[in-house]
């Protein structure tokens, strides 16, 4: 597995045989997915370094805070007939 580096982020190569390219994956960055692809070394490179500019855009502005985890509960009120 190759690997790329871009801004001190890091990204896995690999060939896809079903998609006939090369895709890759920006790893270390939590829950988000960032993936690109391309056909040449050039082509990966520019590809890598285009969509993590753009994630790094998205995640600075203050309207795109990150995503909060899903707390497992659910709070429902039930009418007086049915308490004990």
């Amino acid at each position: 597995m190759k690997t790329i580096t871009y801004k001190g982020y890091t990204a896995e190569i690999t060939y896809s045989d079903e998609d006939g390219f090369f895709v890759g994956h920006v790893v270390g960055i939590g829950d988000d997915i960032v993936s690109f692809h391309g056909d040449t070394d050039e082509e990966l490179q520019e590809a890598f370094e285009d969509v993590l500019d753009h994630y790094l855009e998205v995640k600075g502005r203050p309207e795109n805070p990150p995503q909060k985890h899903f707390a497992w509960r659910f709070l429902s009120r039930l009418r007086q007939a049915f308490h004990l």
